[in-house]
This record gives structure tokens, sequence and C-alpha cells, in this order.
């Protein structure tokens, strides 16, 4: 009998703060790509469509106060067993097993906790931290010096448990929902902080997991008596209520052979993360937050070792337990590469990179600068009917040129014209060529042929043997010509029956010819090797190979290599352009993407400009060398290319996984959006796309067998308060994070940073930051010489300017206007503080839904494919927070 296992999907979860107070004030975050949020009620039971197949999005992203709706993180549990090697998801009443009982799934108890450590955390400088932080590297609120002082800048609510019977709703309250001791702020301005959320189970046992309010404030104020902000990631005295922690789950079954409720736990924890609003849910980031967990889990944990591995084993691939934490770094410390002979699809992996960088003009005029060179229309250079076109062969011509390669080889011609150069040339290397060298082999044109027809005549005389003996079929194609001539030397008995006796009666006819011993011997030398290569099939198979490049045509190949080079490659994060290099490979333009990178504020530890993942480049270099399928020339089904994401299904837990990461920021961390860098570090990864929990403060206080023995009579939820340590101030990646480990690397408040991220002008003057020092006061030429781009950030989550209606008629827009996104919010620390309390006010961008039916699917859409909609404007009220 197979062992089953329990696991919970999504591994990591993303909810997101709103104002929205209402009962009903909320909606489901995103589970598949570039998607809307899911509809649902006041339990979280998503609305379905009339057959009930399909949960419907929501039509509204505020309630009718103008407020914004928050988005909960869903969590379930997915069996694993030997019929289900890929998982299935588990419901109320499935069969379950485990602890040497069977039975029926009567309940799922889900714990979680949530925290937020950022005001007791180092200050955020860019990448130092990244591996590590220095003794003297300062904290937040420094000022504040005492262990248990310090403690108190956690907000730690404690943990909550919920059910699908009986506490199907739990709240991260400050009062501690009477069984833990909490740690919240003080008063703060302008907004208090008094909850992180809350848990409710859907009538199907699935978690809900709300995070808070978006409220942030300070206990900090200036000689006006009034918060201010001073930085875009750190402001002492500041707290937000965004936060993270670990998702536990344990199953309740009815056991039948011994009549009594048994327990079982899950494998392992997910984890929720609470960030901001995702105000442009539909466009997706350059890089996604799953593309960089997949490429950390192919280059790091030998995920796919089909694709990146130990050259050789592509066609066998190794098979290495991510949690093998040593096999795996042996594997790392491999000579590894990547599978050239793999070919991605086009539409599944290619188009959607090249897709997105079309979509910022929906979000910016910045673009507007380079004339829009990237676009997806026909004069564009990211035209899906062009990039789409993979090179094809002539069959014809390739079939009448392999007849003349059987023919050359059948002739002895093929060898002859692959040797007769090489020696010629050795037979001209100028005064140290070997006396008689040069005549012996010159060319037949010039009087001596008879060597090379002696030679042909001997080579044909051998073909047609093997052709009598039907050792070789002369009527087979080339493929089967070649491999049966491989195999047809030793079988022989005639002359030369063997590679020996024919590379010998070879080299007699040249020691005839060639009197110097040491002409003689380099002669011998490059013969016997072509002799090898003959019998080897070397130089049929580059003949074959010569005439597969000659009826290939690719007549976009010149597109595809022309994007390509424009790429920023790994290690060129700190390069403009690479124009005025030798190594120049496009024409001088600037490099792409052309965005801001994790560091381009400092020249300690920089990282100017962004760049795609390695997997990514990968996929990409084997598109541009023509090594892909075109899904429509194969017969596959493939998306609609202006609505690439609109086909993806979660069929596994992996697929959840990966469907709610695609819409989280996977770069420029400085610090980033939803999550920042500690996200690509292995260190904190039980196995790819989970991370690894200390089980300190992930584990029900209760063992299973505990509550067995309890027949769960007393629930887990009375022994929250034997809790025996604190959240720890510090990492140990040893054991495993604890709750507020990923969020405390981000801005607080997180308004700040948000604000801040438009545009970045980087100095673009030097790629030696850390060698050369433009302030010298010894070189004023330095600074004069200085030059800055104008970079974009985010756009996809933090947009410019965005269309909105100019007003209705009828119920159809009369027109549209192109407006700043955050009017009357500057980007200075002034503009940072008046974002904290009117984030909310922002509009969220979507596709129009005006022009529906006004455009087929398959057509390039209108400008106003985008637009913003429900800006807040007018009201003030508590909701202002």
């Amino acid at each position: 009998m197979s062992t089953t296992t329990y696991k919970i999907h999504p591994a990591i979860g993303i909810a997101r703060l709103g104002n929205s107070t209402d009962d009903d004030g909320f909606c489901i975050s995103p589970e598949k790509p570039a998607a809307m949020p899911i509809a649902c009620d006041a339990q979280g039971n998503p609305q379905r469509s009339p057959d009930g197949e399909e949960e419907l999005t929501i039509e509204k992203f505020k309630d009718d106060q103008g407020r914004i709706l928050r988005q909960a993180a869903r969590f379930q549990i997915w069996a694993y067993d030997d019929d289900h090697p890929e998982g299935r998801r588990l419901e109320i009443g499935d069969p379950i097993s485990g602890g040497g009982n069977q039975g029926v799934l009567q309940n799922i108890q889900w714990r979680v906790y949530l925290a937020n450590k950022k005001a007791s955390w180092y200050e955020f400088e860019q990448l130092e931290g990244e591996h590590g932080y220095a003794s003297d590297h300062p904290r937040r609120n420094a000022d504040i010096v005492e262990s248990n002082a310090r403690q108190r800048l956690i907000i730690d609510p404690g943990p909550r448990i919920v059910d699908c019977l009986e506490r199907r709703s739990a709240r991260f309250d400050r009062d501690g929902g009477s069984v833990y001791a909490p740690t919240f702020p003080p008063e703060l301005k302008p907004c208090n902080i008094d909850t992180l959320g809350e848990l409710k189970t859907d009538d199907r046992g699935r978690l809900l997991v709300l995070g808070g309010h978006g409220r942030s404030g300070s206990f900090n104020f200036d000689e006006f008596g009034q918060p201010r902000i001073d930085t875009y990631a750190n402001n002492d005295g500041w707290f937000d209520d965004t936060s993270d922690g670990p998702v536990m789950a344990r199953l309740v079954m009815f056991s039948e052979d011994v009549q009594q409720v048994r327990f079982i736990d899950v494998e392992y924890p997910a984890w929720a993360i609470v960030g901001y609003p995702a105000y442009v849910p539909q466009i997706l980031d350059m890089v996604t937050m799953d593309e960089l967990l997949y490429d950390n889990a192919v280059r790091q944990f030998a995920y796919r070792t089909d694709l990146y591995g130990k050259p050789g084993t592509f066609d066998n691939p190794q098979r290495i337990d991510p949690r093998d934490t040593g096999a795996l770094i042996h594997w790392r410390a491999g000579r590894l590469g990547w599978n050239e002979e793999y070919k991605p699809w086009f539409y599944r992996d290619i188009w959607p990179i090249l897709f997105r960088p079309d979509e910022f003009t929906y979000l910016t005029s910045v673009l507007a600068l380079s004339n829009y060179p990237h676009n997806q229309s026909q004069r564009g250079n990211f035209d899906p009917c062009k990039l789409g076109v993979p090179p094809w062969i002539d069959r014809e011509k390739l079939a009448a040129c392999e007849e003349a390669c059987k023919q050359r080889i059948r002739s002895g011609d093929l060898f002859v014209e692959t040797v007769k150069p090489i020696l010629q040339q050795l037979g001209k290397q100028g005064d140290g060529a070997p006396p008689g060298a040069a005549s012996a082999l010159a060319d037949p044109a010039l009087g001596d042929g008879e060597l090379w027809n002696e030679l042909k005549e001997g080579l044909s005389t051998f073909a047609h043997d093997l052709e009598e003996r039907e050792l070789v079929r002369k009527d087979s194609d080339l493929e089967s010509y070649v491999a049966a001539w491989r195999a047809a030397p030793a079988a022989s008995s005639s002359l030369p029956p063997s590679q020996d006796t024919l590379e010998t009666w070879i080299l007699d006819r040249f020691r005839r010819r060639v009197a110097d011993e040491e002409a003689c011997e380099r002669i011998e030398g490059a013969l016997r090797d072509q002799v090898r290569r003959y019998f080897s099939g070397d130089l049929f198979r580059r003949c074959r190979e010569q005439c597969r490049q000659a009826a290939t045509h690719d007549p976009f190949r010149d597109d595809r290599l022309f994007l390509f080079d424009l790429l920023r490659q790994p290690g060129e994060e700190n390069r403009f352009r690479v124009g005025s290099k030798a190594t120049s490979r496009i024409h001088g333009l600037p490099l792409m993407p052309l965005l801001a990178g994790d560091n381009p504020l400092t020249n300690t530890l920089p990282s100017k400009f962004f760049r795609l993942t390695d997997f990514q480049y990968y996929l990409l270099r084997q598109w541009a060398l023509g090594r892909f399928h075109n899904e429509d020339q194969e017969g596959w089904p493939r998306p609609d290319p202006w609505r690439p994401y609109d086909g993806w299904v979660n069929r596994t837990g992996r697929d959840l996984d990966q469907g709610v990461l695609s819409n989280l920021l996977g770069g420029s961390f400085c610090p980033g959006a939803e999550a920042g860098w500690i996200l690509r570090n292995t260190s904190i990864y039980l196995e790819p796309y989970r991370i690894k929990a200390d089980p300190a403060f992930y584990a029900f206080r209760q063992t299973a067998a505990q509550a067995n023995n309890w027949r769960g009579q007393v629930p887990d939820v009375n022994y929250a308060s034997y809790t025996d340590n604190d959240l720890s101030q510090d990492d140990n990646f040893d054991v495993g994070l604890q709750p507020g480990d990923v969020t405390k690397h981000m801005a607080v408040p997180w308004q700040s940073d948000f604000n801040e991220c438009t545009t970045q002008p980087i100095n673009i003057t030097y790629e030696e930051w850390n060698e050369l020092y433009p302030q010298s006061e010894g070189d004023t030429l330095m600074r004069r010489e200085e030059r800055s781009w104008e970079t974009l950030w985010w756009p996809g989550h933090r947009p410019l300017q965005a269309w909105e209606v100019a007003g209705f008629e009828n119920g159809k827009p009369t027109g549209y206007r192109w407006l700043d996104w955050s009017p009357g919010l500057p980007g200075t620390n002034a503009g940072d503080l008046k974002m904290v309390t009117e984030w909310w006010r922002l509009g969220f961008i979507r596709e129009n839904p005006y022009l529906e039916g006004e455009y087929e699917p398959t057509e390039m859409p209108p400008d106003q494919k985008y637009i913003s909609v429900e800006r807040t404007e007018g009201r003030k009220d508590d909701g202002d927070c």
C-alpha cells in the first residue's frame, strides 16, 4: 500500500492590504498569472458561474465607500501518493490515511502565525546584508537599546487556529485573542495599528489569510508634533501592518477501524506574505517572483536536470533529492551547463517574455522618448508573426544534397576534398616547410594530380566493395548509409579490410613521393587523423550538416538575433551599453531591459541595471539560434498572443505555487515590492518554493499523537500561551524563518518606498563604480564628464500615468484622457507622508471593460487597452488611514 503525504499549496501565498472594513470587504488574491482577483462571499466561498465550473472575478476593487477590498491568500491541502504523484486536491469527506489508520476527512485545523519585525531589523541599504550584515551595520530605531524594549518593536499578535466546523474565523488583534500576550506599538500618528488581519475557512475547508488594513503610523514626532518621513526605506518610529509567517495544517480523520477521531499533520508548513495592493493586476513584471524562484530551483536545487546539469546526462537526467544538502552542494560544484538541444515553445515559453515590455507603454509616458521601437505591431520589432517563425528546411533540396554527399563518399571525393587543403597548408608554411613538401603536395592543376586520382580510385573501390557485399546499401538515406558504413569495415575482408590496412595503404602512396623524413611525419599525422574521421563517419556528418545549412531558410534570424544581442547578459548589471567596447555586439544601443537594478543608488555593491534570470536568458538564446517550436506549425494548441496567460490551469499544486507567485515582483530589489532579495537566498528553502520554517513557531503545541490521546477534547488553541521564546531579533537560516522574517527586509512604512519608485537617474559614466571615485577633490574633470540616464523602476507595480475615461454618454465613454496616476503625490518626503493616507484613493488599472466586443481577441488592441478606474476623490473619514 502506498504512503500518502499531504502538502499545503500554494507553498507561498500572497494576501494584500485594503482599508475596507465591511464584513464582505475582501476578495481572493489571483491564483493565475495576470488575472483579476476572485469574488467571494463573507466567509470566503468563491462566487461561481451558473454551471459551477468557473470561479468569477471581481467587478470592482473598492466597496461602496470607495475603500479598497483586501485580498485574501487562499490555502488548500493536496494529497500525494503512487496514484497521484502530481497530487490531488483534498476535500472534506475524502478518504485519507496516516499513523496506521484509515478514515474519512472530517475537518481541517489551520494554524497561522503572522508578525511584523520591520522596526526592530537592520536598516535597509541596497544589497548590504544580502549575505549577512556587518557587526557595525545600524539597526532601525537604534536609540532603543534595551533588549526588552527592542522586543516591543516587533508587532507580535501570536498564532491563531481555525477549523472548518467550530472556529471558522480568528483575528490577529491587539488583545491576543485571549490566549496570547501580544506586543503592539503604542499610539501612532496618523494611523494606529490594532490588528495584522484575520483568518477564515470556507465551506470546503480551505483557509483564507487576510492581512491588515493599510494603516501606518509613527510614535516619533517633529518639533511641530507631527510625524515625518525622512527616507524611502528606514524611518525610525514608524510601523505598518504588512506581515508574514508560517501556515500549518492538521487533518482530522474519523477512523472506522477504531471508531475514533485521529489527527494527521501535513508534511510541512506553507508561508503567507501580506503585501500592499496590486494596482495593475493584469500586467506582469519583466521578471516575476515565480520566474526568480524557478531559476533558483533549476540552478540550485537540480529541479530540471534535463535542462541544466552535467553535460552528457540530459537524455538520462540525474535525480537529486532537493532536501539532500550534501548532494546538492556536490552537484553544484560540478561542471554544469545548459542543454543546447532543448527546444522551448514560442507561445508558451518565449512570447510571454517578449510580450511584457510593450505592456509598460500603457503605464508611463517615459517610453515615448524612444518612439516605442519595442512594440507588438508590424512596425515594431516585437511582432509575433515574425519572431515566432522558426527556421524551415527545403526537404527536396536537402535530399538532393545528401544524395550528392553519398556520391562523394562512394567516389572518394569527400575524403580527398577534406584532406587536400590540410596537406597543402603543411607545404606552404614558409621557410620552415620541409624540403620537397611543397612540390609533393602541389595542386593537381599544377601537374601533380596522379596522387589524388590514385587515392580516389582506391577509396571508390573500397566503397563499392562494401555495397556489393551489402554491408551498406546505396539506396538508403544518408543517415542509414553512414551508420552502416561505421559498422562495415570491421566485418569486411576485402582490400583494405580495416582502418589499419586502409591507413597503411594511403600512407604508402605519400611515402613514395616525399623523401624528407620530417615532412613524412607531419603528413602522416594529418592523414591518420582524417582516416579516423573517415571511418567514424565524422566527415559524412559534416557533409550532411553543410547540406542542412544550405537547405535551411531562416528569414527572421536577424530579427531574433537583434533582440537577443540587446539583452543585458549575466554579469552586465553595471553596463548601460557595450557600444564603446571592442566586444560591442549591437550598434552601441542601450542594453535591455532598461530598468533599475538592485542597487542603482550607491557605488558600494552596485547593481545599476536590471537583467533577466539565467533561465530566461537561456530560453531566449535557444530561440535566437532558431532552436524552438512554433505551436501553430506543430498543430499544438497555443494561447491568444495578446492574452498569453488566459489558458493557465492549476492542475497541480506546483501550478498553484507558480500561478500565485507570477503576480509578485521578482527583481529590482531596492528593496522591492511584496518581498525582496531574501527570497532568492537558497539557504531559506527546504526545497523549491517551500520556505524552511522554525519549528518553534509553526508547529501545533500538541503533537498529533497527543491530540489522538486526548481525542481532540483539549483544543490546541488552549496551548497558545505555552510559548517558550520570543520572536528573535536575528536570523538563523539553519533552523528556519520565523514569523515576520520575510517582510522585515522591506521599507517602513511601505508607502514611502512605493511612492518614490517611479524613475531613477542612474550614473552611466563608469562601469567600475567600486574602483573610481567621481567625487574626488583632485579630479574635477571626472565630475564634468558624468552622465546619467533616467530609468524606470517597476511600472507594473507603481504606474506613472494611465488612461482614464473623460466622460460617459448612454453608458459609453465619450473619450479618454492621459493623466498622472497619482496626482498630488510628488516623489518627495512630503509626498511619501501624504501617501500614508492617500494610497487607498489611487485607481486600479485594468483591461478596458468598455472595449469588450469592439475588437477581435486576436487583433492588436487599441491604445486604451488598459484604463484606470475607481479613483476615490473628496471623501474624508476614518477610511483615510
